[in-house]
């Protein structure tokens, strides 16, 4: 089996839809999870984690255009990237799907090649943006460090970075040894 890529909830009130759906992503490494509503979905959310919500529109009780808006009114589930799936085949649901905040839209029945070229894309981006967040984190840790003044210079925040083999790591270990260096010639 090959290892977790991502992880997606596939939210649609027919079963057999779910298990192809839940099963092409698996298949293709893809940790995905099932709810048949968009109260379930929205239950599951707030308790898990998925990179990507594959919602279709055409559900009873609550359709996809208002769990996404729930979704995109919640602070804590906003930023999930959504791609809406239905049989609508109009440009009206595409582009309310669109102003709601979705960022696609596929019709079906789902081309299995084309759901896996979103999703890869989506996940890529993804993966981009958190490294992305994880490097300025790192250089704003940097940037503490030779803004400190000799005397409160930490060294344990620099280690997890020092230990990197990229060019972050690099930089850090040359700020461990320069910020001491420079302390020992301030103070003789």
């Amino acid at each position: 089996m090959t290892p977790e890529r991502g992880r997606v909830l596939v939210v649609d009130d027919d079963r057999t839809n779910r298990m192809m759906v839940t099963y092409r992503l698996e298949i293709n490494g893809i940790h995905a999870e099932a709810a048949e509503s968009g109260h379930q979905a929205l239950g599951i959310m707030r308790t898990e984690t998925f990179d990507i919500v594959l919602l279709d529109i055409l559900m009873p009780q609550m359709d996809g255009y208002t769990t996404l808006e729930l979704m995109k009114s919640d602070p804590a589930l906003r930023d999930t990237p959504v791609v809406m799936i239905s049989q609508l085949d109009d440009m009206d649901s595409v582009v309310r799907c669109l102003e709601l905040g979705a960022e696609d839209y596929l019709p079906k029945p789902l081309n299995s090649l084309l759901l896996m070229a979103r999703i890869n894309g989506i996940l890529l981006r993804k993966r981009l943006m958190d490294m992305e967040e994880d490097c300025d984190t790192h250089l704003g840790v940097l940037i503490e460090a030779l803004n400190s003044e000799n005397d409160a210079f930490d060294p344990e925040p620099l280690r997890s970075i020092a230990g990197r083999d990229d060019r972050l790591g690099e930089c850090a270990r040359a700020v461990q040894r320069i910020i001491p260096a420079v302390s020992r010639r301030s103070h003789p």
